[in-house]
């Protein structure tokens, strides 16, 4: 049977083109961003276009892209970057001396024709979706707008996850032809992890995780509530969602995304009540002390994995060994090139000295970016993630975070230190968490002042 994936993902991007008008220019970012998301296919193989190859996430980012520069290029082109977006501009150059600092690629083709390819990609990953953050969604009422989006976006595939949840991970399947990942990792605790549309369960769980937590927090706030008329009626049909949500991403049979989204909701709720930011400030630090300690090899890992078979399961806990025995594999391998990495084409894994096979498994993010990207890259990405975190708690007082106005930011901005920490053992990039950091890295306390007359936050 023939692949039509690849013409269905150009042909979404012709038609996103000509739904964009149907918008407002930031919910139409939106409404790209999100839809193709979670209802593209995932393609069998990048898409080629002479040097430049992409996949689905890159179609997302051109059709907003395009849709923006055609519809609304004023706004676009009058953007100015301030110096907290430095890190991202690194994190989308840094395939240019990554590249050209190692052996020329194994295809034959320069490595200047490869470094562009390289540096193309990274920007349709990651330096898009930051940029379409940046320009259209760090105003109070659209980063509203995207904190409620990422919930009717989960809410709307809250049936699909559970028909998956008791039918077996099969809608990519029956719908494109094909699974997108190997269905035994579906199996979990009796039943089945979805996978819906996405590329993996893991992928799913957080996301609705996300969707989850900023239903609640908004939910606690009185974000979910809006006003309607003049006599101070309140529209409460939104305030049903975090009851919908909540037991449906139980249901997807993830213990770490929903460990991460009782931690994410526990540092909401003590920063309101004790007033400190330090809460945020430290999940947001936990990432690069888990890379140092284990690029170091001052912590070996083995303390928390005799953990977790003595109280979780003895499975997770040879699978969490399995893990830390290929990053200590990796990490070696990625600091023969410290600075700028190997440059892709594979070279930062591990091969058998005799057979010439792969020996190694590389599966979170860090360690992807350590080994092709190096310190410098490892770093820049760290920055393009977290430094918004960080400046939100600075600028944000605590004692803010459950008011209307700034609970959305704040939920999202605990989802990005959320998300980037399953990239620790993950490596499911989608491009709405790096919007979100481009959203809450431009938000100013300014826009966010609470005003009069607004339903507001539930006694506490």
């Amino acid at each position: 049977m023939a692949d039509f994936t690849p013409i269905l993902v150009v042909i979404w991007v012709v038609v996103m083109l000509g739904v964009f008008p149907s918008f407002t220019p930031h919910r139409g970012i939106l409404f790209i961003v999100l839809g193709g998301t979670l209802f593209l296919p995932q393609l069998r193989a990048e898409i080629a276009l002479g040097p430049l190859h992409f996949n689905k996430f890159h179609a997302i980012s051109y059709a907003a892209l395009f849709s923006a520069l055609m519809y609304d290029s004023e706004r676009v082109l009058s953007w100015r970057p301030q110096w907290f977006d430095t890190a991202a501009l690194i994190w989308c150059l840094c395939p240019l001396p990554s590249v050209m600092t190692n052996d020329p690629p194994p295809d034959g083709s320069s490595s200047l024709r490869d470094a562009f390819a390289q540096t193309w990609g990274q920007i349709a990953s990651y330096g898009i979706p930051y940029l379409l953050g940046r320009v259209y969604f760090t105003e109070r009422a659209k980063l509203r707008d995207l904190a409620l989006g990422v919930v009717l976006a989960a809410a709307v595939y809250a049936p699909l996850c559970l028909y998956e949840a008791r039918m077996s991970p099969q809608l990519h399947a029956r719908v494109f032809g094909y699974a997108q990942h190997d269905f035994a990792q579906t199996i979990r605790f009796g039943g089945y992890r979805p996978m819906v549309f996405l590329p993996h369960g893991l992928a799913v769980a957080m996301f609705m995780t996300s969707g989850t937590l900023i239903a609640c927090w908004m939910w606690w706030s009185g974000g979910l509530r809006s006003p309607v008329g003049e006599g101070g009626e309140v529209n409460k049909r939104l305030e049903v969602l975090p009851f919908l949500l909540g037991p449906t991403t139980v249901m997807l049979k993830s213990t770490g995304a929903l460990g991460l989204g009782l931690v994410g909701g526990a540092v909401l709720v003590l920063g309101r009540l004790t007033g400190l930011r330090v809460w945020l400030v430290a999940l947001a630090l936990l990432p690069p002390v888990y890379v140092a300690v284990r690029a170091t090899g001052t912590w070996s890992g083995e303390s928390l994995v005799t953990a977790v078979g003595e109280n979780i399961e003895e499975d997770r806990a040879r699978s969490l060994e399995f893990r830390f025995i290929n990053e200590d594999l990796l990490v070696a391998k990625a600091l023969e090139r410290p600075l700028f990495g190997w440059g892709g084409w594979g070279r930062n894994r591990v091969y058998d000295e005799e057979t010439g096979g792969d020996s190694s498994t590389t599966d979170g993010l860090w360690i992807i970016v350590l080994g092709d990207r190096g310190l410098v890259g490892l770093i820049a990405l760290g920055g393009v993630l977290l430094i918004p975190v960080v400046r939100f708690a600075y600028l944000f007082p605590a004692a803010t975070w459950s008011t209307r106005s700034v609970a959305p930011v704040a939920a999202c901005a605990v989802v990005v230190a959320l998300w980037t920490i399953d990239c620790l053992p993950n490596g499911m990039v989608l491009p709405i968490y790096v919007m979100m950091a481009g959203a809450i890295s431009g938000a100013d306390p300014a826009e966010f002042a609470e005003p009069d007359g607004e339903p507001q936050p539930r006694s506490h």
